[in-house]
């Protein structure tokens, strides 16, 4: 698939060319969400690159390594359900990718936006919108089947919460008293990223051959854990009602076992990556850094 998708960001067009041969399907996927609204995330490890959640599942096509990535490159990180876009070499991070296209002209620009995005992260949410180019065609995105209870009410909360941030949320942030709310809003960023994870190796199986019944047991174990965190701890306790219908869902075996962690999947990213815009990692680095008595441009001894 030839052609250009537009970022736009603070009011300046940024086209990326598409890249022919390497991940078709994903491409497909990404050109049916655009035109998009996307909010931008920083960078935890991998360091130079900037990122959005998409809702959408997509197999690895043609894997190449995250590091190979040149600067400029645009790409879809499956495990995550990420676009980035990187600027510079990135540092330390293993993971296996989607390439889709490069920006057409210098990151530089990039380089700027994403330093001041990633301290201000946090304090402010980033966002941008993802556009057709000219002459590009969006893929046709299908309806989904229509699905019964449990499920419905699992596909419910994770087309809701793509829509906007849940409210619970907002309560989370709103509570005060020893460590709060920073310690339930890390927390519970971590067990909802951990959580989605899990279940994206559930659903992608590579190398693996679990059955059915392996994979919903697995998978409720997974939810279980969860919930006794998210809702237990940190009060989270819509979103634990939604985990509460995926593990019905998967126990009462009247859905599809890949269907279900499907919805699962999208909506626990979806709720991580809500939760992460509000976590300030820039000074939490920098505290770190100064309790080392260190800097972030000094070498560490091994």
């Amino acid at each position: 698939m030839s052609g250009e998708l537009i970022f736009r960001v603070e009011g300046e067009d940024h086209p990326i060319e598409l890249a022919d041969g390497f991940a078709p399907e994903t491409l497909r996927a990404v050109t049916g969400l655009v035109p998009a609204a996307i909010d931008i995330h920083c960078a935890k490890i991998a360091g130079c690159h900037i990122m959005w959640p998409v809702p959408f599942l997509a197999r690895l096509e043609a894997a190449q390594d995250v590091l190979s990535m040149p600067p400029g490159a645009f790409f879809y990180w499956p495990e995550r359900q990420y676009l980035e876009i990187t600027y510079d070499a990135l540092q330390a991070e293993a993971a296996e990718v989607n390439y889709l296209g490069r920006l057409k002209h210098d990151p530089a620009w990039l380089r700027d936006y994403a330093e001041r995005q990633r301290r201000e992260q946090g304090r402010a949410v980033f966002t941008a919108e993802l556009l057709p180019g000219p002459g590009l065609q969006p893929a046709h995105r299908p309806e989904p089947a229509p699905v019964a209870e449990p499920l419905a009410t699992v596909r419910r909360a994770r087309i809701a919460a793509w829509e906007a941030e849940p409210e619970e949320i907002a309560e989370l942030l709103g509570r005060r008293g020893q460590m709060i709310p920073f310690g339930p809003l890390h927390m519970a960023e971590g067990e909802m990223r951990k959580l989605h994870e899990l279940l994206w190796r559930l659903w992608e199986g590579r190398g693996e051959t679990r059955s059915d019944a392996d994979k919903r047991k697995i998978a409720v174990f997974a939810l279980k854990a969860a919930i006794s965190r998210v809702a237990g701890f940190c009060h989270l306790l819509e979103t634990g009602a939604v985990l509460e219908a995926g593990i019905a869902c998967l126990e009462d075996g009247a859905c599809e076992t890949d269907a279900a962690l499907e919805d699962l999947i999208l909506y626990c990213g979806r709720i991580a990556a809500w939760l992460d815009l509000h976590i300030c990692w820039w000074p939490m680095n920098e505290t770190t850094l100064g309790a080392l008595g260190a800097t972030d441009t000094e070498g560490r001894e091994s």
